[in-house]
């Protein structure tokens, strides 16, 4: 393939690119949605757990998640997207504007501190 098709391939990608829809958070009430592998290859919103009443138990949700498996998670609730990493717990509103923190340092210590309590009790029993 020569560099005129490449070009032409590239371009053609970055219209295709442009024109999918931006991923949007779920708006059910009361369901905490977590971002998985979909069956097409993308990414998709799956139901994680259901009868959440506010962001924060959502997010301490998806904060178990991500002590149980180390990995970064993205998650949603009530139409905001909701970020985990190693650095923090964060909201927004879209996937390209700003994130605001959930929990401070010491809220989010006593979060994990709480998992790791129920861990320890699930290994005993």
């Amino acid at each position: 393939m020569g560099l005129g098709s490449r070009a032409v391939c590239a371009a053609a990608a970055l219209v295709l690119a442009g024109c999918q829809k931006p991923l949007e958070a779920p708006g059910n009430p009361g369901v905490c949605w977590r971002l998985a592998p979909a069956m097409n290859g993308q990414q998709d919103f799956k139901p994680f757990a259901t009868d959440i009443d506010t962001l924060e138990n959502c997010a301490a949700r998806l904060e178990g998640l991500h002590l149980a498996h180390g990995q970064p998670m993205v998650g949603a609730f009530q139409g905001r997207f909701i970020y985990v990493t190693d650095e923090d717990v964060t909201v927004a509103a879209n996937a390209s504007s700003q994130r605001y923190r959930v929990f401070t340092p010491q809220q989010r210590a006593k979060i994990d501190e709480g998992f790791s309590a129920l861990k320890a009790r699930e290994r005993s029993q």
